[in-house]
């Protein structure tokens, strides 16, 4: 969406409702985590509330609305109105405060034009039996298997490889957004990556080096990390699809290693035998040369 916003005509509807590119951006950002994960509904924080969060006016929120709006990011399907006075009384009661109209109800969508560029442009589809509005679990996607198994299947939960581990903890300090407050995150995480592929011959930056190559040759927009419910889950998948049937580039990094040092010892080698065939310079001559050499000093 970023860069759908510097876009020609993007430029004119910002003209129009004379809003900043950035400030639509971060107001997009602020419904997104507060819409469904499955669905994008749902989004009912006020003008007021995401202005004291961004520390703009309730103005500059409610024209970066319209933008969103206007470029079919978002859709208002129920139009906030103020509350009667049972309805008053009601949430004064619920939770103390004193509130005096319901914020309109918006639903964030993809258009047409972007949707070849978002990784779920469908969304996440619920399982009908189980309705949630968490993102499926990461085992059951970064396994590949189908979410309508029961929750009872029991699963291999061996412990990762060390080195594994250590790839997982070096991604969670670059990315503390992967650390959501749940225990035995790094754990998760770690057997995730060995679902995936991820072996001990990896490194962290080799990781990130596929996922920007894999959206480059996709042609695929970075979503930002606080706008998704379960980041984790979207981060192995972006590395399963990166790394699947590639091998690791330290291979590559040894090979081309070893390939200098193959290189070196033969030169080195060269060289020795050219010192053994090598004849030594006659007596007379080491003479006349140092003779030389003696009245080039003196004459300078």
């Amino acid at each position: 969406m970023e860069a759908e916003l510097t876009t020609d005509a993007a430029a004119d509807v910002l003209k129009r409702h004379h809003a900043a590119g950035d400030t639509v951006y971060r107001v997009a950002r602020m419904d997104a985590a507060a819409a469904d994960t499955t669905t994008g509904r749902n989004v009912r924080t006020s003008h007021a509330r995401v202005a004291r969060s961004l520390d703009v006016s309730v103005d500059t929120v409610r024209r970066a609305r319209r933008v969103l709006r206007d470029l079919g990011f978002s859709i208002e399907v129920v139009r906030g109105r103020y509350m009667t006075a049972q309805e008053r009384e009601a949430a004064t009661r619920a939770h103390g405060s004193k509130q005096r109209r319901f914020a309109s109800t918006r639903c964030l969508t993809i258009p047409a034009r972007c949707r070849a560029m978002h990784p779920y442009p469908c969304g996440v589809k619920k399982d009908p039996q189980n309705p949630s509005r968490r993102v499926p679990s990461t085992r059951w996607r970064t396994a590949g298997t189908s979410k309508n198994q029961p929750k009872n299947t029991p699963l291999t939960r061996q412990t990762p490889p060390l080195g594994v581990q250590k790839i997982a903890a070096r991604l969670a300090q670059r990315m503390p957004w992967l650390d959501r407050g749940r225990s035995g995150h790094l754990m998760g995480l770690s057997r995730g990556l060995v679902v995936c592929g991820v072996t001990e011959e990896w490194t962290t930056q080799d990781l990130m080096n596929a996922i920007e190559a894999d959206h480059q040759g996709l042609g695929l927009l970075t979503l930002p990390p606080d706008s998704q419910r379960n980041p984790h889950a979207l981060l192995l998948h972006q590395i399963k699809r990166a790394i699947t049937g590639k091998e690791p580039p330290a291979r590559a990094r040894a090979a081309a290693v070893e390939s200098r040092r193959a290189a070196r010892a033969a030169e080195l080698a060269q060289r020795a035998a050219d010192a053994k065939t090598k004849t030594s310079m006659p007596a007379w001559f080491r003479t006349e040369l140092a003779k030389a050499r003696e009245t080039a000093a003196t004459g300078n």
